[in-house]
């Protein structure tokens, strides 16, 4: 169901008197069976853009199948932050569940993607303490969950960890979709120059790394070899310097531009449509735009969605 500003306008003496007017370029969607209320703004220029606001998986549904040309997209980390809204992905009570989360998702995604469409997933790992308490105050994001974390209690995780270690979540999710018919071409080392040194890391080396893992759909792809960097014979070793934290930005954790626009210049056709289902601080629409990319970005959290909308071309 889809209401457009103009009946809100039309009909608005009969409408509750707390429901907000609408601005003109933005639309709301009743999702089926669900029933959840999903927001989107739309540009009114070109290169054309779209803000969905409202959960991944519901949202998808209102994306055209075989539409996009690239994915391009980091999902919530596994209980590395708690964006205080209602149904986010990230505070699972397990590992599996985190990993069947964001297999689902992608499911959907790669019904929107042409066949010869690509995905590029950035994931990075979370520790397991087991301590069995949570872990106190942490000095690097207000966003840090300060209570008893499914990474805190002690048990293994249900998967037999032990305390201290790594989960290895990007590869678990990795090799969940490659069980559910996506295809892995590259696992790309993301290596984060300039990032800040782990203040927990005093017993082992500090993270400087992450996957960005390039999945297709098809045997035939988009695919251009020949805009990667030619200054390095290491090809899916990407240096690219990390986002510095800038004073009254969004707490979102963003990928720097860089590895977006290497992203699309290897995996997207010119004019080719951008989607990102985690779309944050709109990163990933910003840079598509600017290169002349359609561009979808959708995300649970209203207030990003908010910030997005003022930072895109009308």
């Amino acid at each position: 169901m889809r209401i457009s500003p103009m009946s809100l306008l039309m009909n608005r003496r009969r409408l509750p008197t707390d429901l907000p007017l609408l601005e003109p370029t933005e639309l709301v969607h009743l999702h089926q069976p669900s029933g959840k209320a999903i927001y989107e703004w739309r540009s009114v220029s070109e290169p054309d853009w779209r803000l969905l606001n409202g959960p991944s998986k519901e949202a998808l549904d209102l994306v055209e199948d075989g539409s996009v040309d690239c994915v391009v997209t980091s999902p919530p980390y596994f209980w590395l932050r708690d964006y205080k809204v209602d149904g986010q992905i990230g505070l699972e009570d397990s590992v599996e569940a985190y990993v069947v989360a964001i297999k689902e998702i992608m499911q959907k995604v790669r019904d929107k993607l042409k066949p010869e469409g690509v995905l590029f997933l950035n994931l990075g790992d979370t520790y397991y303490s087991g301590k069995g308490e949570p872990r106190g105050k942490d000095k690097k994001s207000s966003k840090r969950r300060f209570g008893l974390r499914a990474v805190d209690r002690s048990g293994g995780l249900g998967i037999g960890i032990k305390q201290k270690s790594a989960i290895g979540i990007p590869w678990r999710v990795a090799l969940a979709m490659c069980l559910d018919n996506w295809t892995l071409r590259s696992p790309i080392v993301w290596h984060r120059e300039n990032c800040l040194v782990e203040p927990t890391a005093k017993d082992r080396p500090s993270r400087s790394y992450e996957f960005v893992f390039m999945f297709v759909k098809s045997r035939k792809y988009y695919f251009n070899k020949g805009n990667l960097p030619n200054d390095s014979w290491a090809e899916d070793v990407w240096n690219i310097a990390a986002r510095p934290n800038v004073k009254g930005s969004l707490d979102t954790a963003p990928y720097p531009d860089e590895l977006v626009e290497r992203c699309l210049t290897i995996g997207c056709p010119t004019g080719g449509t951008v989607l990102d289902p985690f779309n944050g601080s709109g990163t990933t629409m910003r840079v598509a735009l600017s290169m002349g990319h359609p561009a979808i970005g959708i995300d649970l959290n209203k207030d990003f969605c908010e910030y997005v909308k003022r930072t895109l071309p009308a």
